[in-house]
């Protein structure tokens, strides 16, 4: 791993860009496109400044793997509705999270759906209060499943909206759903829907509600 990081600082630095040092740094970047994609959450409030700040992002799939450490993401920041009924995502991708050449890999869309869907169904679940005060499995649940459908290849330097929400709720299972388009043009790149699922807490064991989980 440190050979590998070693050399995606190699690259940053012969392409004239100096790699972040630390995650908090790295989430302080600008990014002119991304920038110009945030202008339409000024009423909106940020609400992963918290993570970086407090430590919490570190060993992060999304901040540090793919943002600190390789710059494959040049810009990921969350913004919520005050209600928390709608969270974005606007992200910038760089060269290091391809499958294709030049094409931005079908699982980092996967990862930055997973993430800002399960973003959403927590501030619907606190109507925007900071997630991080309650017990995330046991209040919020885990992804049980996610399903994304692949409108329009996604490119090296391009920037995206991300903007989900809750569809609805039966029971212990949450629905939710999602959509990517270009920051720039509005066209969507791809959908999504999940379910995050709700752990039984202790009273429902004791009367035997059955567990969602397969065997």
């Amino acid at each position: 791993m440190a050979s590998a990081a070693a050399g995606a600082a190699g690259a940053l630095a012969v392409a004239g860009e100096r790699p972040p040092t630390t995650v908090a740094e790295w989430a302080a970047r600008d990014d002119p496109g991304s920038s110009n994609a945030e202008q339409r959450f000024a009423q909106w409030k940020r609400v992963d400044e918290q993570l970086v700040q407090s430590g919490a992002a570190k060993s992060n799939a999304i901040y540090d793997a793919l943002g600190a450490q390789t710059n494959a993401l040049k810009h990921h920041r969350l913004w919520s509705k005050q209600d928390g009924s709608e969270v974005a995502c606007v992200a910038t991708f760089g060269t290091d999270c391809v499958g294709h050449p030049g094409v931005v890999h079908g699982g980092v869309t996967s990862l930055l759906f997973d993430n800002t869907l399960g973003w959403a169904n927590a501030l619907s679940i606190t109507k925007g209060g900071d997630p991080s005060q309650h017990d995330t499995v046991a209040q919020f649940g885990m992804t049980a499943n996610l399903s994304v459908n692949y409108r329009r290849p996604l490119f090296v330097g391009q920037t995206v909206v991300i903007s989900c929400s809750l569809d609805r709720v039966e029971g212990r299972k949450r629905f939710l759903k999602g959509v990517m388009k270009d920051g720039k043009t509005g066209g969507v790149v791809a959908d999504a829907t999940a379910l995050y699922v709700v752990p039984r807490t202790a009273a429902e064991k004791a009367a035997g509600v059955k567990s969602t989980w397969a065997k």
